[in-house]
């Protein structure tokens, strides 16, 4: 199912090992706040790594050598799982006491669930071996690449220019 999709496999990857060193760099630099806002850097912060942990891991089991129904079932696992997670942390989002924006919400919080709901129904099209499976895999992981790499870039954006 994925032949031929090693290198975009590969650079989603790669490009998503690059931004998670990046941003363990932003997460060191800005370490010396106060815990005035430690809690809006847990929940914005945590879950950007985790979605760029995820493209990192799906891409992974999409170049691994053969048990392709396998790799469908942990695809599949991991989806599911970052759903749960993900509606969670936007259940976190929606009660915060102090929001930081309006968009945050429907960025960090629901974009991420539908993109995960998207890619559980991807995986299960790849286990029954759908025709362009592998194309929606790879419509969804960048997607939310693209999510992720908009909000490492809000929360960059947000903790580099505060001054204590």
């Amino acid at each position: 199912m994925f032949q031929g999709w090693q290198t975009f496999y590969q650079m989603t990857g790669e490009a998503a090992a690059t931004l998670t060193g990046l941003l363990f760099i932003v997460a060191s630099l800005t370490s010396g706040r106060t815990s005035t806002h430690a809690r809006g850097v847990m929940l914005f912060t945590s879950p950007t790594v985790f979605h760029l942990a995820s493209v990192l891991a799906v891409s992974a089991l999409a170049l691994a050598p053969d048990g392709e129904q396998f790799r469908a079932v942990l695809m599949f696992a991991w989806a599911a799982l970052s759903v749960a997670y993900t509606a969670w942390l936007a259940a976190q989002l929606h009660g915060i006491e102090d929001p930081t924006h309006w968009s945050d919400f429907w960025w960090y919080g629901v974009a991420p669930v539908i993109i995960y709901l998207a890619l559980a129904g991807a995986t299960i099209c790849v286990y029954a071996h759908v025709a362009h499976a592998a194309y929606c895999v790879a419509l969804c992981l960048m997607v939310l690449l693209l999510v992720t790499i908009r909000n490492a870039w809000d929360l960059v954006t947000w903790l580099a220019p505060r001054r204590e």
